[in-house]
């Protein structure tokens, strides 16, 4: 599983690498670079389709990160597809989810995560 290593406005860096985008790291380890959105910082809500992408591999939570600020809200259409597919789902802001994150990997949680790093 992706740990984040640091994290500042615009900019994350995970297992080492930085990434100037926001973030999807799936349960099972790969981190990809969210879809679409404005400009390079991804869209400002979180939709229903990019929770189910997480899922596949059937994470214990999924963990939202909103935002610097927790200014990207999620779509009530994506809380419904989790509570519908009894997913465990942690909407935090960026620096929250972050640490939320590391203490699910550390006790050895199967974890998929969306990070918004702007806002």
């Amino acid at each position: 599983m992706a740990r984040i290593n640091e994290l500042t406005f615009g900019s994350t860096v995970i297992e080492g690498r930085k990434y100037r985008r926001d973030v999807l790291i799936f349960a099972h380890g790969p981190v990809k670079k969210r879809r679409g959105g404005f400009l390079m910082f991804g869209s400002h809500e979180i939709k229903e389709r990019e929770l189910e992408e997480l899922s596949p591999r059937q994470p214990e939570v999924i963990i939202v990160g909103t935002g610097t600020n927790d200014a990207a809200p999620i779509a009530a259409e994506a809380e419904c597809w989790a509570k519908a597919n009894n997913v465990r789902l942690l909407v935090e802001p960026y620096y929250d989810a972050i640490v939320k994150l590391n203490e699910l990997i550390e006790r050895h949680k199967k974890v998929a995560t969306l990070i918004h790093i702007t806002c």
